[in-house]
C-alpha cells in the first residue's frame, strides 16, 4: 500500500538497524512519520539513519540496562521535539539451550532485554502520551508467546509475559487515548535468519514446507501490520496479540 498514513507522528522503533525494526522504520519514513534509530551501536544508528534521510534520528542503546532504556526515552523524546506519538518495542535476542543447561545470566539476559525494556520504556513513553490523551505502542512479540519451542524457554517466557503486558496495559489506558498491541511473528526471512541458515541451524525448506502458506515472511509484511496498527485505521484496536505467521500456529500436524 502507499500514502502517508502516519504524516505529522514521530516514532521510536527499537532494534531500528537491521530486520523487522528497520523495515518498520523504513515503512513509518515513507508514510511521513519522523523516526528514531535505535540500537546498541552507536555507528549502526548513524549509519541507517543518513540512509533514511533527515525524518531519522539516531540514539543508541542498550535496552538490557534500564538506566540506557530511560536515557532512549529522553533523548529519543528530544530528537522528536519532545514528543512520541507512536512507540515500537522491537528489540530483542533469544538465548538457545536445552532448560537444564540455560544458565541463569542467559535466563535474566534474555527477560531483561526482551520483557523488562519492554516495560520500562513503555511506561516512560506511555506518560506523555497519557497527558496528550493519544498515542499507539506496539509491540513485537512472537508466535512463540503461544506456541512453545524446545530449547528457547527464556525467550518463550519473555514473549508470553510481552503478550500479557500488553493486554493490562491496552486496557488500563484505553479510556485515556492510548491504545497497546502487539505483533507476533512466526519465522520472517531477516539477517538473523538467514544466518542461521547458513551455518546449518535452520533448514528454511523444511520451515517452508511446515508453513502452510508453504513460505516463511518477510520484514516488509510486519512492517505494514506495524503501519496499519500504528495509523488512524486501527483507532478501535487495542490490546490485541496479531499473529502473521503464514498460518504456523494454526496447524497442528507436524
Amino acid at each position: 500500500m502507499t500514502g502517508r498514513r502516519l504524516e505529522g507522528r514521530t516514532a521510536i522503533v527499537t532494534g531500528s538497524t537491521k530486520g523487522i525494526g528497520l523495515a518498520i522504520a523504513r515503512a513509518y519514513v515513507s508514510e511521513g512519520a519522523r523516526v528514531v534509530i535505535n540500537s546498541r551501536d552507536a555507528d549502526d544508528c548513524v549509519r541507517v539513519a543518513q540512509t533514511l534521510g533527515e525524518s531519522a534520528a539516531p540514539v543508541a542503546a542498550d535496552l538490557s540496562r534500564s538506566d540506557e532504556v530511560r536515557r532512549l526515552a529522553r533523548e529519543g523524546q528530544s530528537a522528536l521535539g519532545g514528543r512520541v506519538d507512536i512507540l515500537v518495542n522491537n528489540a530483542g535476542q533469544p538465548r538457545v539451550a536445552p532448560s537444564e543447561e540455560l544458565a541463569e545470566a542467559d535466563y535474566r539476559y534474555t527477560l531483561d532485554l526482551n520483557l523488562t525494556g519492554y516495560f520500562v520504556l513503555s511506561q516512560e513513553i506511555a506518560r506523555g502520551m497519557l497527558a496528550r490523551t493519544s498515542g499507539a505502542i506496539i509491540n513485537i512479540s512472537s508466535m512463540n508467546g503461544s506456541v512453545p519451542f524446545p530449547h528457547r524457554l527464556a525467550y518463550c517466557v519473555s514473549k508470553a509475559g510481552l503478550n500479557m503486558m500488553t493486554k493490562v496495559m491496552a486496557i488500563e489506558w484505553a479510556a485515556r487515548g492510548v491504545r497497546v498491541n502487539a505483533i507476533a511473528p512466526g519465522y520472517v526471512e531477516t539477517e538473523f535468519v538467514k544466518t542461521l541458515s547458513q551455518k546449518g541451524i535452520l533448514d528454511l525448506d523444511k520451515l517452508a514446507r511446515r508453513t502452510p502458506m508453504g513460505r516463511i515472511g518477510t520484514p516488509e509484511e510486519i512492517a505494514e501490520a506495524a503501519v496499519f496498527l500504528a495509523s488512524p485505521g486501527a483507532s478501535f484496536i487495542t490490546g490485541e496479540v496479531l499473529t502473521i505467521d503464514g498460518g504456523w500456529s494454526s496447524y497442528g500436524y507436524l
